[in-house]
């Protein structure tokens, strides 16, 4: 009998992580079942190792966090014993864009703390200031950006439902190394 093979990253169904998430299962359809579980951040993921013990996590090289001041190389080096690197490949992230809200309400940005670099240099070029809010996914921050009424945002342009007063400052594509870690218990987070 096939076992269940989970695997845990980043939701909701239209960040890159998820999209990811269902290339890696496609490539590897002999090894059983495989259920896609999607979460509201890898914070949450990592709050939860121990219930997650035997699953896999599905996180990119890009990962950084402001709320637990980490990156991705933070986590793999200090959890080599609770998080096994079994894999890796390349997926490209669904095209980005920096847009820009003409007629905002608040001169704020909205973006994933992995695209903070991307913002800072369009910022320096354009000798511009904005306050700077992190959400836990690209998609978030569109939304955040949306609720707000925002002067900018980086996202993803598949999420975008454009409106006259947006325009497109800088459009990137970016090819993605992902991480492929097998769950071998204890709690990252507490």
């Amino acid at each position: 009998m096939e076992r269940l093979i989970k695997i845990h990253t980043l939701g909701p169904k239209e960040t890159d992580s998820c999209s990811a998430a269902y290339y890696f299962s496609q490539q590897r359809t002999g090894d059983g079942d495989i259920s896609i579980i999607l979460h509201d951040s890898f914070e949450t993921i990592f709050r939860h190792l121990a219930e997650y013990c035997d699953d896999l996590l599905l996180l990119p090289v890009a990962f950084k966090s402001k709320k637990i001041h980490s990156d991705w190389a933070d986590i793999h080096y200090r959890f080599l014993t609770e998080l096994k690197l079994i894999d890796g490949f390349i997926y490209p992230l669904s095209d980005l864009a920096l847009i820009e809200n003409q007629e905002y309400s608040v001169n704020q940005t909205f973006i994933h703390p992995a695209t903070e670099s991307l913002l800072n240099a369009y910022l320096n070029e354009k000798k511009q200031t904005t306050i700077v809010r992190f959400s836990s996914s690209k998609y978030s921050a569109y939304r955040d950006y949306r609720l707000k009424n925002a002067r900018y945002v980086i996202t993803n342009l598949k999420n975008v439902q454009f409106r006259k007063t947006e325009v497109i400052q800088k459009k990137y594509q970016v090819n993605m190394l992902w991480s492929v870690y097998k769950i071998q218990a204890k709690e990252l987070i507490k």
